[in-house]
């Protein structure tokens, strides 16, 4: 039997003028106003020209669940959650083009259920925009899921809200995006067909905020591969290839915790392939039918809270396991160099008789950043080769032992980390910049072909190690390499082979500093076309 989540499914379309209610015959989706969420635009300067620790939030009351990511422009995107009561819980979105002065874009209020809940953000590149997820947990359409044009206006935010038939507790969400598509990973308690607290459910949105049409767009875990549910503290990343869900699973039977891992292709070709897994399931979009799942971390011993980053054919997956003779706290790495094919487990945080707790990770080519908390401070520590060794750690908190640890009061990605910290004696969100050269790589055609390398970091690049190489019928300039000796924060540098002379079909592979991109043309004569 094949799967078909999206029917009975129910979206509910923000910011529209009257209640209306459209029913379409094709997918059984019903469209309805309003989302619950009140979004207040604000454009308040919160901090303004700081430095080292910054405090990004103002509220006297409680904040977490801090996310953060950058958006298509460059700009650092943070969202927050705020418990002003039991029953009170609003959401802020924040932006700083250089991390020393922040601006509240917007507060978001649930209207109907009173609590907002777990944000989690990303930019997407490819479509010029950024997706936010979160839940609305006591309102009948809980999950809500917004793409913003422009962070700075919130005019530019168009949102729906979502439910599925027979279902109840949704819990969290995680996101990521794969070319133009916002996709989602998110639970609940699924009582249709089965009977499952924590169903692992994944859902692939388009900018118009509607599931893809080659494929039924939104799928359940139904468990006939791999036992996820319950499912908890849910991750996701894309790299080159593949993208990566990371869940984790209280097995019932041995009473401990475990990661489970999966993954799928990003090309969209594949991608929206229907059928051909089994049963009949999308083989390649289905969560259930993945080709490639599997547990990381399993035995005697418990993992979890599980974050997962990717740059390229690299992957590392950081959680908290008790795995050693102490039975405290250690964060795990496992790390990957061929897609998560094939793994090496190393030690970011392993202090004997000391929790180390909370981690979050971020990868960039070879490089790859942990942040994890011990006896209550912020730590760093930086892999150059993969994951492999690890750097002596760095404190990043500037005032002893008030680092919150818990289930995503830690996050870090290309725009700098983020922490609940008590230091000032409620819970606030600080922000600090990573310390770091943040390469990306752009592939131009032309007279030849040519690759821009840019560094968004904060800190200058040094001796990087670039390659070009071009497929098919080439006679000159299909391989060319060489080393930038430094590249300062905001600087770009153009290599690439000079001349080229060929004829034909073209993939085009741009490699730096471990960063990989690869674009698809043709060659006629010097001439490098269809980029």
């Amino acid at each position: 039997m094949k799967k078909v989540v999206i029917i009975g499914a129910i979206l509910v379309l923000a910011a529209m003028a009257n209640a209306v209610t459209v029913n379409h015959a094709d997918t059984g989706q019903t469209i309805v106003d309003g989302t619950g969420v009140t979004i207040i635009p604000v454009n308040e300067v919160v901090a303004s020209h700081m430095t080292g620790n910054v405090k990004i939030s103002d509220s006297p009351d409680n904040d977490m669940q801090p996310t953060i990511s950058r958006d298509p422009n460059g700009r650092i995107i943070v969202a927050y959650a705020t418990q002003h009561s039991i029953i009170d819980q609003d959401l802020s979105i924040m932006y700083s083009s250089d991390g020393s002065t922040w601006t509240r874009a917007a507060q978001m209020i649930s209207t109907e259920g009173g609590i907002l809940q777990y944000p989690a953000i990303v930019g997407i590149p490819d479509a010029g925009d950024v997706g936010l997820g979160f839940m609305d947990p006591l309102t009948e359409y809980p999950l809500v899921l917004y793409r913003m044009t422009d962070i700075t206006d919130t005019e530019t935010y168009t949102g729906v809200a979502y439910s599925w038939g027979e279902t109840e507790d949704y819990e969290e969400v995680a996101v990521t995006s794969i070319s133009y598509l916002f996709v989602t990973l998110f639970t609940n308690h699924n009582l249709y067909m089965y009977d499952l607290e924590g169903c692992p459910y994944l859902a692939y949105w388009t900018q118009e905020l509607d599931g893809p049409p080659e494929i039924g767009g939104n799928y359940f875990d139904g468990q006939s591969i791999l036992k996820t549910a319950p499912a908890s503290n849910i991750d996701m990343a894309t790299g080159q290839d593949y993208f990566y869900l990371l869940m984790e699973h209280y097995n019932e039977t041995t009473g401990h915790s475990e990661i489970a891992f999966k993954k799928s292709v990003t090309d969209l070709d594949l991608l929206f392939t229907s059928g051909g897994g089994p049963g009949g399931m999308d083989k390649y979009a289905d969560i259930e039918a993945m080709p490639w799942q599997r547990y990381l971390a399993k035995g005697d011993f418990d993992a979890q809270d599980p974050n997962v980053a990717a740059s390229g054919s690299n992957v590392a997956v950081v959680y908290m396991s008790n795995d050693n003779i102490y039975g405290d706290w250690n964060v795990e790495c496992w790390y990957s160099s061929d897609n998560g094919e094939t793994w090496s487990v190393s030690t970011p945080g392993g202090t004997p008789q000391v929790d180390e707790t909370s981690p979050a990770v971020f990868m960039s080519g070879n490089d790859v950043y942990c942040v994890y908390e011990k006896a209550g401070n912020l730590y760093l520590t930086k892999s150059e080769d993969g994951g492999a060794t690890w750097n002596e750690p760095e404190q990043i908190n500037e005032v002893d032992g008030t680092v919150v640890s818990a289930p995503r009061a830690i996050a870090i990605s290309d725009g700098g980390i983020v922490w609940t910290d008590t230091r000032d004696g409620n819970m606030d969100i600080y922000y600090s910049p990573l310390p770091m050269a943040i390469l990306s790589v752009d592939i131009t055609g032309g007279f030849g072909v040519k690759a821009t390398v840019t560094n968004t970091g904060t800190a200058a690049g040094e001796n990087i190690a670039w390659s070009v190489d071009l497929s098919g019928l080439v006679f000159l300039g299909g391989h060319s390499e060489g080393t930038i000796a430094s590249l300062a924060p905001g600087a770009s540098e153009t290599v690439g082979p000079g001349l080229v002379l060929g004829i034909g079909p073209t993939t085009i592979t741009a490699t730096a500093g471990g960063v990989t991109k690869t674009a698809n043309g043709f060659v006629l004569g010097p001439m490098v076309l269809g980029l």
